[in-house]
């Protein structure tokens, strides 16, 4: 059976085979795209229907928020009224009225509908519907206050025995809801925004006055329809019913844009059914040509292959011409990158080396000189070191920022303890210049590292001072859902917009191109945005010309805000000590160890100096005992370094030995390694003052006299 339908097959004409092949495939493949155009277009409807009822529900959270303080306001004012009645007005409700006018504008009317208290309302329908309907119950209505849209919440006041006597209405301006609503402007949505129960619009974009009937929904439900109409356009909506308030949130987006790139595909689609028709009967015809011209045909594909294996060979090469070439400029920049930061890094610790030592020899010289000029002569060079080291601390504290090493310390900080802080610290310096510096207290509490967010205000409030020549700055705060805004406003020349980008960059000072050293190093900005992304925090600026410019810093608000008192009495420094220590000095400039020499001797410590590594270990050998204390250089001659040779000695001796790195250099990658080993790092240039609390603060525990070993 199965040979006789085989031979029967064979029996027909070849192309009647061919074209029956081809049109069985082409109706195959139509149904199936067919059927996949329609769960497509079914997805679609149902994202989009999805997608407006979640920002339905987004938007009635945002208005319940805003609606739900003047609510309890207005429900005050109302019980106030309804139990003492209008009459005592003045004694027993206006105080209720005046603080509910903090969440709009406050009016009261009586039963004649003549205003009693506050400004004047429109209702778009008249005052007459203010008084529509029996029961006290709140309502929402849309009127107009002083020419702004405004959302009106309306409660009626009924006397003892059921009697209109009037009503009191709260206005909430229509802008309070723009924070959400212009989330919908962007030309797609036609309608978002607030609606009565009967469809009527309270705030918001698009739908005219209304939307038409809504469907009775219960307080809390939500809903979607993908075939709603407004204004004769067809729409994919979504409804949220607050819970609280006889309202509906809608947003709805056109049918049009929704099915567009359903549309687009079906295209797509067509133009592929198309050309695939195309291509079946095309190779249908190819396939009956005639046999003559089988052979040229080959050679042709062969020819055509070739040219196109050499076209592709040729364009993987020149591609692999430029990806050499972009791996060369990649690699050039990265060594312009490295040979700045060794620059950086070289000139930091080369320019500290002889700050270093006119630091240890002014102190000691201020120490010796008794005569008035002489030792004004002496602080006039301590003003100008002071301003030289100014410009290194500010350089190492980007380079401390860049290398990684600052961990900090997050917890729950009250805002007020760092804003009264800061406002301390900068007063005298407004004061200086004649600006009015006012700190608009906050009592909010914020994840943050205190430490480095009083930095960063410091920075920002030395900035504002710097470029405010009359005026005065403000420092306040703002909420913005789970974050605080911190703002600093100053009445300054301001920034134009091209440069708001520019000014966190290292160095970049505008109006000042003469490098004037009084007027800031530029790098107080990139300091604060350094410091921003290692807290997460955002860093904004917004500035008119001529008129100001504000820098804010948006924090997190702390999971459960405490109003108690946040601050932790500090541990209490050690006293200083008084014992002659034995210090071991490892450094190769002979200037700076002499001059490092004179100052620990005449502090009364006894000191052993060491040039490099090698000689250290051999020094603590012949030493009487382990000394107490190991100050070093971090670049040293020879095969150690200063944290190489602390952690040798403490091998050596068999025990860990307190270690001072002593150091100029400010590359990360040097940073991290000092760090890492445990020792004390302090920067050069270092004030005898810091180099004494650093030896205050390690342990004064005094070694054994070293045993002489037995025969």
């Amino acid at each position: 059976m199965i040979r006789l339908s085989v031979n029967a097959l064979l029996n027909f004409h070849p192309k009647a085979i061919l074209a029956t092949i081809v049109l069985v495939m082409t109706l195959l493949g139509g149904v199936a795209w067919g059927a996949l155009s329609l769960v497509d277009y079914v997805s679609t409807l149902d994202r989009a229907e999805r997608g407006t009822r979640q920002a339905a529900a987004f938007l009635e959270g945002h208005a319940d928020a805003v609606l739900d303080g003047g609510a309890a306001a207005l429900a005050r004012v109302a019980d106030r009224l309804e139990e003492s009645g209008f009459a005592a007005l003045p004694d027993h409700a206006l105080g209720e009225a005046l603080a509910a006018s903090r969440f709009g504008a406050l009016s009261i009317l009586d039963a004649g509908g003549r205003t009693v208290f506050g400004p004047s309302i429109h209702p778009d329908g008249g005052t007459a519907s203010l008084f529509q309907g029996a029961d006290g119950a709140l309502e929402l209505l849309h009127g107009q206050v002083d020419g702004l849209d405004s959302i009106l919440m309306v409660r009626r006041i009924l006397g003892r025995e059921g009697i209109l006597e009037g009503a009191v209405l709260l206005a909430l301006p229509s802008s309070s809801l723009h924070t959400v609503l212009d989330v919908f402007g962007d030309g797609r949505h036609s309608v978002a925004g607030l609606f009565r129960l009967d469809g009527t619009r309270l705030a918001g974009i698009g739908g005219g006055t209304g939307i038409g009937p809504l469907p009775a929904l219960e307080p809390g439900a939500e809903s979607g329809d993908g075939d709603w109409s407004v204004a004769g356009q067809g729409v994919v909506i979504g409804l949220k019913r607050m819970r609280d308030f006889p309202a509906v949130a809608a947003v709805a987006l056109p049918r049009s844009v929704v099915l567009e790139p359903w549309s687009n595909r079906l295209q797509h689609g067509f133009m592929m059914v198309g050309v695939s028709v195309v291509a079946l009967f095309g190779l249908a015809a190819l396939g009956w040509a005639s046999l003559r011209r089988e052979a040229a045909a080959r050679d042709a594909l062969r020819d055509a292959n070739a040219r196109l294996e050499q076209r592709v060979e040729e364009r993987t090469a020149d591609l692999r011409s430029l990806n050499q070439k972009l791996v060369r400029a990649l690699a050039e920049k990265e060594r312009a990158n490295q040979a700045k930061a060794r620059f950086l890094s070289a000139a930091n610790h080369d320019l500290r080396q002889p700050f270093q030592a006119l630091r240890l020899f002014h102190h000691l010289l201020m120490e010796r000189l008794k005569e008035p000029r002489e030792r004004s002569i002496a602080e006039k060079m301590g003003e100008a070191l002071d301003s030289g080291e100014k410009l290194l601390h500010a350089l190492l504290e980007v380079a401390t920022l860049d290398a990684g090493v600052v961990r900090p310390n997050i917890a729950d900080v009250p805002v007020a303890t760092v804003l009264d802080g800061v406002a301390a610290e900068f007063r005298g310096l407004a004061a200086d210049k004649k600006l009015d510096l006012r700190v608009r207290g906050c009592a909010a509490m914020v994840r943050t590292d205190a430490t480095l967010l009083t930095r960063m205000l410091g920075d920002l409030l030395r900035n504002a001072i710097a470029y405010t020549p009359a005026g005065g700055v403000v420092v306040g705060c703002r909420r913005r859902g789970q974050w605080l805004r911190i703002e600093v406003w100053d009445t300054g020349s301001g920034i134009a917009a091209e440069h708001l980008d520019a000014i966190f960059e290292d160095f970049v000072q505008l109006g000042n191109p003469e490098r004037d050293r009084r007027r800031g190093l530029g790098l107080g900005l990139p300091k604060v945005r350094r410091k921003a992304a290692l807290l997460g925090h955002a860093v904004e600026v917004r500035s008119r010309p001529g008129q100001g410019s504000v820098f804010s810093i948006m924090v997190p608000l702390a999971a459960s805000e405490s109003r108690a008192d946040a601050v932790a009495a500090a541990p209490a420094g050690r006293a200083e000590g008084s014992d002659t220590r034995l210090i071991l000095i490892v450094e190769d400039d002979p200037v700076q160890s002499a001059g490092m020499q004179l100052l620990l001797e005449s502090w009364g410590h006894d000191v052993l100096v060491a040039a490099d590594g090698p000689a250290a270990l051999a020094t603590l050998r012949a030493a009487p005992r382990c000394p107490d204390v190991i100050l070093s250089d971090f670049r040293l001659p020879g095969p150690l370094t200063g944290a190489e040779t602390v952690t040798r000695a403490a091998e050596q001796q068999g025990r860990p030995i307190p270690g001072i790195i002593l150091t100029g250099d400010t590359a990360p990658e040097r940073i991290r390694e000092a760090v890492a080993v445990g020792c004390r790092l302090l920067h050069k240039p270092v004030t005898p003052d810091v180099l004494r609390d650093a030896l205050n603060a390690l342990g004064t525990e005094r070694q054994p006299l070293r045993q002489p070993s037995a025969a």
